[in-house]
């Protein structure tokens, strides 16, 4: 555990701890008032001492003015907790989303999303005053037994079948929510996949039947959904009758003390005032018992879903390793095929150095492009950029994915990757690449928007990706078929940028299927032949003695 995560986690416990304390002169405060009452009924009403009312009555309001300051103080500062838990809740989600995403597995990323929203709508409301209230009932009960041991014993009854009501609502609707949640789920996720493709949906008037087909799965989800809501509310209209059951019950037992003298004409009042403040907050639990579950599945579904997304811890830097990209025994297959790309891969790409990748279309070279800065997880090996693993690296790289995504934002943005750094290192990067003057055309220029609907056709977006791979001058740079949508004058400027940045001390990766294009330029040639064979050998064919590994 980092320095961070200890304050963090000091921090929510102090917060904890003022709650409690908080809650503990709250709940002070309300059991003052019933006690009051029955002095204010036995001792007052009997003596006729209106000095000692006035003084009682001074205190009474004394008291309930305290504890509502206490409450508002805690109220405050529950609110702060929740928020601040909620939006960290939020923060955890959205880089578990995005970490499925880049896995391909952006349906599941939406629902944590929706989950967390879920979780933090439950905490946002009147949760974790209720949760603190439950103080009260151990309190109150222990004053009804110093009353009359009948007294605590009723009002023990009564509290525990309202526990026992919450028991099984959570026993009787937890499948069913969770079963709702799954079905909406599926179909939520059937529907979205069916519609990705908007132009063969709309174009080909598969719209109505898509619908048609996807309305009974959400009407069978709804349904599951209102019967886990009717079987609440019917256990919530019996937590209700069992409320009023313990009233009258504990005037009956007051009332049967009372005419046989156990027990004063006081504190018959102040038993049923303390039963209702015993009863309250398990009262409200019951209520809201929906919210419970669902609020409680979400955060189980959300808690898995960030268990399972959040990567292994990165190992530690070997300082003695060699400068560059060091690959040792990388083997690498696809997850659902089990297709082998690569078997027992081994090299090193030394600063100023070219690695060019070749092979027919499908054999994996993207893959193992992704593979090697640890986007796609390896079946064994390992893989190093100057001694650190490269997930951690990710500053020190230059990327060109096959098919570049720019995000929502300005051109200017995507090129120096939505950090503040300077402008001009971004306008230097797209000079370097020769993209400066394609930019300029643009209708604003590097203001230009570059999102996903932005309208910028392939070829800009080719040059706006080249420009952020090349910013910040990074260490490594993998660049994936970077000549694609580009003209012959533009893959000259293109050399130019490799060329100037190998000079510089920078190592290259880069996939092409056109390798005469890159002559002059790539070190080394990769050549992945399939079923996890490749070779690496020299560019110029004229060098004896080249580096096979493998058969």
């Amino acid at each position: 555990m980092n320095a961070s995560q200890q304050n963090a986690q000091g921090a929510t416990l102090m917060v904890v701890a003022l709650c409690l304390a908080l809650s503990v002169g709250v709940q002070g405060a309300l059991l003052a008032s019933p006690l009051l009452t029955m002095h204010v009924f036995d001792g007052v009403l009997q003596s006729g001492n209106y000095d000692t009312l006035l003084a009682l009555a001074l205190g009474f309001i004394f008291v309930i003015m305290l504890g509502g300051v206490l409450r508002y103080m805690r109220a405050l500062l529950v609110a702060t907790a929740t928020e601040s838990a909620g939006q960290r809740l939020q923060q955890g989600a959205l880089c578990a989303a995005v970490r499925g995403a880049l896995t391909g597995d952006r349906t599941h990323g939406l629902a944590a999303l929706g989950d967390a929203a879920e979780v933090r709508r439950l905490l946002g409301g009147a949760v974790a005053s209720d949760v603190l209230d439950l103080l009260t009932v151990p309190a109150a009960l222990a004053f009804l037994f110093m009353l009359h041991p009948l007294y605590g014993w009723t009002g023990l009854v009564g509290c525990a079948l309202l526990a026992v009501l919450g028991a099984l609502a959570d026993r009787t609707t937890r499948q069913q929510v969770a079963s709702a949640n799954g079905a909406y789920a599926r179909s939520q996720a059937a529907l979205t996949g069916r519609l990705r493709s908007r132009d063969m949906v709309e174009g080909l008037g598969m719209l109505p039947d898509i619908l048609r087909r996807w309305q009974p799965e959400a009407h069978a989800a709804l349904e599951l959904s209102d019967a886990a809501q009717r079987r609440a509310r019917a256990i919530q209209g019996i937590a209700h009758f069992v409320g009023l059951l313990l009233q009258i019950a504990m005037v009956t037992v007051g009332a049967w003390l009372v005419a046989r003298q156990d027990a004063s004409p006081g504190s018959l009042l102040a038993s049923m005032m303390l039963a209702g403040m015993a009863s309250a907050p398990v009262s409200r639990v019951v209520s809201t018992w929906r919210d419970w579950a669902f609020g409680a599945a979400a955060w189980r579904r959300l808690s898995g879903f960030i268990a399972q997304t959040t990567p292994p811890p990165l190992p530690p830097r070997e300082p003695e390793a060699a400068a560059g990209l060091v690959v040792r025994g990388l083997t690498l297959s696809i997850p659902d095929g089990g297709r082998l790309l690569v078997r027992d891969l081994s090299f090193v790409l030394a600063p100023g150095e070219v690695l060019g990748l070749r092979g027919p279309n499908g054999v994996g070279k993207s893959t193992l492009l992704r593979a090697l800065l640890g986007l796609v997880p390896a079946d064994c090996g390992a893989t190093r950029l100057d001694g650190a693993d490269p997930r951690g690296e990710g500053p020190r790289i230059g990327y060109l994915p096959q098919g570049t995504q720019l995000l929502h934002g300005s051109v200017l943005d995507n090129i120096r990757r939505f950090s503040e750094a300077d402008s001009a290192a971004a306008v230097d990067a797209a000079r370097r690449v020769g993209a400066h003057d394609a930019i300029g055309r643009l209708p604003q220029g590097y203001d230009t928007q570059a999102g996903h609907q932005a309208g910028l056709s392939g070829g800009q977006r080719q040059w706006v990706g080249l420009a952020r791979a090349f910013f910040g001058s990074p260490g490594l740079i993998v660049l994936d078929e970077p000549e694609a949508g580009l003209d012959q004058s533009a893959i000259t400027q293109l050399r130019g940028a490799v060329q100037r940045a190998v000079g510089e001390g920078s190592t290259v990766l880069l996939v092409t299927h056109d390798p005469g294009e890159w002559d002059g330029v790539v070190t080394r040639w990769l050549d992945l032949e399939g079923a996890g064979a490749w070779r690496l050998s020299p560019a110029k064919s004229d060098e004896k003695n080249p580096k096979d590994a493998n058969a």
